[in-house]
């Protein structure tokens, strides 16, 4: 009888366990008590009139970006650790299609370019993510990130709906979004928002191209909130309907607040791209942005309740021959390392601009369990 009840209790204890573990997973993704109250994942971020709401609560994006096609996968971990020690709460990345179709008929989603075994490590670790799928991203890479067997065809016009442009995205999207939908917000993973192209106001050959690409991402399933990403001067052009319009900048200045203000009043503002600092070209020296400087551009945006991006957060590194160059005013090749003086230096190191940043951040962040697991 004795050994009867020992084996029940071990029993009781190893269910109570169990039942443990099940009833933090679904804390950990089902929701979240804040204030007492059971938030739900069926609203996902949304723009009201002066502020985003995620699960109907106010919401700040403190973002930055680290791409993970630029870190070995034994460091995400790290590097995504120390972004959210900093007071990250949103991880931003680009998605590199040269890079996961490098032939037409290849497709490569292992290893460095696991994108949701990445997608799933920042879900671990409680931040949030902005995807930024392109199909042209920019990001100093070799045709933008598009792949340079779309040039086999003589008449091809890159970025607008030429038939073997558009023939070509929707071959890759059919194998890229069916891996996302799945970790979108409203489905319990951590995409908040996914970006449309990228500063298509500074290129706009086609005015039926952004539509195309809205309709490219919502058709396969993507539903989170949608935005695009422009200098001042390309918010108009680079727009389309039903997406939020975001900034790219080096400084705040009040003609920048007056151009967004203008072609989208009464919602939230954000900066998608406020720069750290900037790729280096070879013959040029480092390029640096002053710590105070930065930091200064960033407080002012958080002073005027906007929210943020950081333009890198951690630059990492352009394996291989990725790197694109600049063409104006003259030719100049991009060099391998993307430390882009940002706030965590290529080796994933601390620099002056990260502990302003975090002493920033700390009267602003909101971490994601006090939102929803």
């Amino acid at each position: 009888m004795v050994v009867l009840r020992i084996r029940n209790s071990h029993k009781r204890k190893y269910a109570f366990i169990c039942l443990s573990i099940f009833g933090f997973i679904m804390y950990r993704y089902l929701g979240t008590p804040v204030g007492g109250r059971r938030l739900s994942r069926k609203l996902g971020l949304h723009a009201n009139n002066s502020q985003f709401t995620l699960a109907g609560e106010p919401f700040r994006i403190l973002g930055g970006s680290v791409h993970y096609f630029r870190v070995p996968s034994a460091y995400w971990r790290d590097r995504l650790m120390k972004a959210k020690a900093c007071g990250i709460n949103t991880i931003t990345t680009y998605v590199p299609w040269s890079l996961h179709q490098p032939e037409r008929d290849v497709f490569n989603f292992q290893t460095q370019l696991d994108l949701e075994s990445y997608i799933s490590l920042v879900a671990e670790l409680g931040l949030w993510v902005i995807l930024r799928p392109g199909p042209y991203i920019s990001a100093e890479l070799d045709l933008g990130g598009l792949p340079s067997w779309l040039l086999q065809d003589e008449n091809m016009r890159l970025r607008t709906t030429y038939p073997g442009f558009t023939d070509a995205v929707n071959v890759f999207f059919d194998k890229l979004i069916p891996k996302i939908v799945p970790l979108q917000f409203k489905k319990g993973g951590p995409i908040i928002a996914i970006q449309l192209d990228d500063s298509y106001g500074s290129y706009a050959k086609d005015n039926r191209y952004m539509p195309f690409i809205k309709e490219a991402l919502t058709s396969r399933g993507v539903s989170e909130m949608l935005l695009t990403s422009d200098l001042s001067n390309g918010l108009k052009a680079g727009g389309v309907n039903g997406a939020i319009r975001t900034m790219k900048l080096w400084k705040l200045r009040t003609k920048d607040m007056q151009e967004l203000n203008s072609v989208q009043p009464n919602s939230p503002a954000m900066v998608t791209d406020i720069w750290s600092g900037m790729a280096d070209a070879w013959g040029d020296l480092h390029h640096v942005l002053a710590p105070e400087d930065m930091v200064s551009t960033v407080r002012e945006i958080l002073r005027r309740g906007m929210s943020i991006n950081l333009y890198m957060f951690h630059g990492g590194t352009s394996f291989g021959f990725m790197s694109g160059a600049l063409g104006i005013p003259s030719y100049k090749a991009i060099v391998p390392s993307y430390d882009y003086d940002a706030p965590l230096s290529e080796a994933g190191e601390y620099t002056p601009k990260y502990h302003l940043l975090r002493d920033l951040f700390s009267r602003y962040n909101k971490t994601v369990e006090d939102v929803v697991a």
